[in-house]
């Protein structure tokens, strides 16, 4: 009960992530790349006053996988925000997350079961039915493929956290280390950022970033690869419908059919998940 607790919590964290930086970027008051860089900086402060708090001592142990692809993760997702509805980019972004996961894990013989293959395929279709050519496609496909870019930093970064000894402390870690990368860009690439937008950016750092993060890390050592991938497939639904709900965005078929057959798809994997 308690995986299942915490698993939804960092789902949930997720789908926040979508929403707050899709806010934030509306009004085109505030830039992406200070968005990140005030997100990443939030993040990292905040998990480093809990470890500090914690009487953790500090190592000055730099993980270059975690940093670099956490990075890529934060820096690509704000920019694809740009021009992305929050379900559309909830659902590119966890659709590449879990194909992204899954190749690690066959790449690591990890075992998947027919049922996964099946269910990851299925929702492969639904995440493909939004590259068809449309309008959606047409006016947004750069922010799509960027998206695609987040999504892989994302899947490597989750596949890293499967060996996390210590959740809090190597999160604390890999956000301190991502920060001089995240800040690179934001030096050359100033683009400023609103009250709103500052505001936003912080909760998304501290909260949805930083406390969802050390949430994942602890329930990834005992989901597998391929599950965990899986399940990272319902934020896009919630985000969906928290983007038309609260910012009026449209429902297009293409949505609805996506988010349905992702929805079966994970419902197929984890079907066989619960009979073992």
């Amino acid at each position: 009960m308690r995986l299942i607790v915490l698993t939804l919590l960092a789902l949930l964290a997720f789908a926040g992530n979508s929403i707050l930086n899709r806010w934030a970027l509306l009004d085109n008051s505030t830039g992406p790349i200070t968005f990140s860089f005030v997100r990443v900086v939030s993040g990292a402060t905040f998990l480093w006053i809990i470890v500090a708090a914690s009487n953790y001592k500090w190592r000055p142990k730099i993980q270059i996988f975690q940093a670099v692809s956490l990075a890529v993760y934060i820096l690509c997702f704000s920019i694809a925000y740009l021009n992305l509805g929050i379900g559309i980019g909830a659902i590119v972004l966890f659709g590449g997350v879990q194909f992204t996961m899954f190749g690690l894990a066959a790449l690591t013989s990890e075992k998947i079961t027919i049922w996964k293959i099946i269910g990851a395929l299925i929702s492969f279709i639904g995440l493909c039915v939004l590259f068809l050519p449309n309008e959606i496609l047409i006016l947004n496909a750069s922010a799509m493929w960027i998206m695609i870019a987040a999504a892989i930093g994302w899947g490597v970064y989750s596949f890293l956290g499967k060996n996390a000894k210590n959740p809090l402390l190597e999160t604390a870690q890999n956000l301190v280390w991502a920060t001089p990368i995240v800040g690179i860009f934001f030096v050359f690439w100033h683009d400023g950022i609103s009250f709103n937008g500052f505001i936003l950016a912080i909760i998304s750092g501290a909260i949805t970033s930083g406390l969802g993060y050390i949430i994942w890390y602890s329930v990834l050592p005992s989901l597998k690869t391929s599950l965990a991938a899986i399940l990272q497939l319902s934020v896009p639904i919630i985000a969906a419908l928290a983007g038309v709900i609260f910012f009026s965005e449209a429902m297009t078929l293409e949505l609805i059919l996506a988010i349905i057959l992702v929805i079966i798809g994970t419902f197929v994997s984890l079907i066989q998940v619960r009979e073992k």
